[in-house]
């Protein structure tokens, strides 16, 4: 999706930076994404793996997260992960979160890593 479209999305609803763990009995990784309602981004993805949130960036600037996601992905490319299970954003996940989560601006949240969605 480009910038304007994400940004015509907006509707004036905040829009969200994530970081999340994504696993199954198998396979753990991490994924990093832009979304405005979390809790509705991966309601399909719950057939194949579990996945609990690590940390969100929100801001009613959706360029700005945009442009944040895009830098994250950029910045750890050498992280990047491929899935064994096929999903909508599957090119956007990590083997490793501690230093995406370093490189998340102040005003980042930070969510307790013991509650599973």
């Amino acid at each position: 999706m480009t910038r304007a479209a994400w940004i015509q999305q907006q509707h004036g609803r905040k829009a969200v930076l994530y970081v999340i763990k994504v696993y199954n009995e198998g396979e753990a990784f991490y994924k990093v994404g832009v979304t405005f309602c979390l809790s509705s981004r991966f309601s399909r993805l719950k057939t194949c793996y579990k996945w609990r949130t690590l940390a969100r960036y929100s801001s009613y600037n959706a360029g700005k997260i945009f442009d944040l996601e895009q830098r994250l992905h950029a910045a750890f490319q050498h992280l990047s992960y491929t899935p064994v299970a096929s999903f909508a954003g599957k090119t956007e996940c990590y083997t490793e979160a501690a230093a995406i989560l370093k490189a998340l601006p102040a005003g980042a949240f930070f969510l307790k890593q013991t509650i599973d969605i």
